[in-house]
């Protein structure tokens, strides 16, 4: 039956054009406009963004290890390939321009935050005070010319792993703009300590896109910023697209790194052919999908390997993709030579001019590939001993067959399609990025 199914994909979803006459989605039933030019806003590329997972990445490592390992590294080493924006908080002062916050996108969590010039910093292994610059953060909020009105006894606490960055703050609102669009009564947190390692000295915030469900304020599940939008009718279609750019080595900090657009489609340079639409699976609380996963050894071994069924999270700041430990070491096995594993880092290494194998999701039918520039990734963040290693594009996400399994499609994969996610239909849309 597989074998069937991949031969009619043949010509479908890996990479070539589609017709034009072709219509923009493949469901006649939707119907989404590109968003107006002024929702539309430049992603940027980032130094060496931290890991913007806490409770998600740590469920996965429950899965995958009996007994704790030294370090895990995982998302670490993918530092510089998650996306960014510039994030405008309102002025106390009418007229008087905002401040503007270099931000993550997040769109596997929902609070969105800035930390506040008047934080504490501390070191992340002793939590011992140091002088603001060892967290090395970007520009800070400055609570006294911005607006930020404390909500009382709601505090936001966040421990992301696998570094052990701690922030801890209060919850408030503010006036928060993202491209054109003004939320004026954001629920946002103001971080006031923080235990952060290796900052890049640019970011000092997060712009959380996910679900009410995902908030973690002490006081309990909020609107978020993207939500508040359509609640008060500031986009009219319940819809944001990500185009985000491959990292390149070399690049120049906060270069243009892609687009993203509010209510609506991002400019049609950046897809080519039809978006094909799938359910998201709301249980789950994420942007998750349930697909399809094939590998072999070249795109011309048909028939494909068929990896199984599985439920993914489709995240910005997971670098990358996560699948059953079958599947990963089967998949890291075809590079030639193969992705060994390694203890210390507790991922998948392997020579930086090895052969990649042909691997691709499955997506409502459609076989959609890694591009085979972003299977082998750099050593972005110079970890000793490892300048001339590069890291497999695909870990070990655990047993497929636990209860609630998650996996996760990352930033790599996304970097050869543009995704639109559409919570009014509860649907996430897929197409070809065009060449670039």
């Amino acid at each position: 039956m597989f074998a069937l199914l991949f031969a009619s994909l043949a010509g479908i979803g890996l990479g070539g054009a589609v017709g034009p006459s072709l219509p923009l989605f493949t469901r006649s039933d939707i119907s989404i406009r590109e968003a107006p030019a002024e929702n539309r806003l430049q992603l940027l590329r980032n130094p060496n963004p931290r890991l913007i997972k806490a409770n998600t990445r740590k469920a996965l490592r429950a899965r995958r290890h009996n007994t704790p390992v030294a370090t895990e590294t995982a998302n670490t080493v993918f530092s510089g390939v998650y996306p960014c924006v510039n994030l405008t908080w309102g002025s106390k002062t009418p007229g008087e321009p905002g401040q503007q916050i270099i931000s993550y996108i997040d769109t596997g969590s929902s609070d969105t935050w800035a930390v506040s010039s008047q934080f504490t910093c501390a070191d992340i292994a002793t939590k011992t005070p140091q002088l603001q610059s060892y967290c090395n953060f970007g520009n800070y909020f400055d609570p006294t010319v911005g607006i930020f009105d404390n909500i009382t006894n709601s505090t936001l606490n966040l421990e992301y792993f696998p570094e052990g960055d701690v922030l801890q703050g209060s919850m408030g609102i503010a006036s928060i703009t993202v491209a054109d669009l003004t939320v004026l009564d954001a629920e946002v947190a103001l971080i006031t300590y923080a235990a952060w390692d290796n900052g890049d000295g640019a970011s000092a915030g997060l712009l959380g896109l996910g679900y009410p469900a995902l908030t973690s304020a002490s006081a309990g599940h909020y609107d978020p910023i993207f939500t508040k939008m359509v609640k008060q009718g500031i986009v009219t279609d319940a819809v944001f697209t990500l185009a985000v750019d491959r990292e390149e080595i070399g690049y120049s900090p906060l270069a243009p790194a892609g687009q993203m657009a509010i209510g609506g489609l991002v400019d049609a340079s950046y897809y080519e052919g039809s978006f094909t639409s799938v359910p998201i699976d709301t249980t789950s609380g994420f942007y998750a999908i349930t697909h399809l996963l094939v590998y072999g050894a070249t795109s011309r071994a048909r028939p494909l390997t068929f990896g199984g069924t599985f439920l993914s999270i489709v995240d910005s700041s997971t670098g990358p993709n996560f699948v059953p430990t079958p599947s990963a070491n089967a998949i890291n096995a075809l590079f030639d030579p193969p992705a060994v594993y390694n203890a210390t880092l507790d991922y998948y290494v392997a020579p930086c001019n090895a052969t990649v194998p042909y691997v691709a999701y499955v997506i409502g039918g459609v076989e959609m590939p890694m591009d085979p520039r972003d299977m082998l990734v750099r050593n972005l963040v110079a970890i000793e001993g490892y300048d001339d290693v590069c890291f497999s594009a695909f870990g070990d996400g655990g047993d497929a067959t636990v209860e609630d399994a998650l996996f996760w499609i990352g930033v790599v994969w996304q970097h050869a399609y543009v995704i639109a996610y559409d919570q009014g239909n509860s649907m996430l849309h897929f197409a070809n990025r065009a060449p670039y």
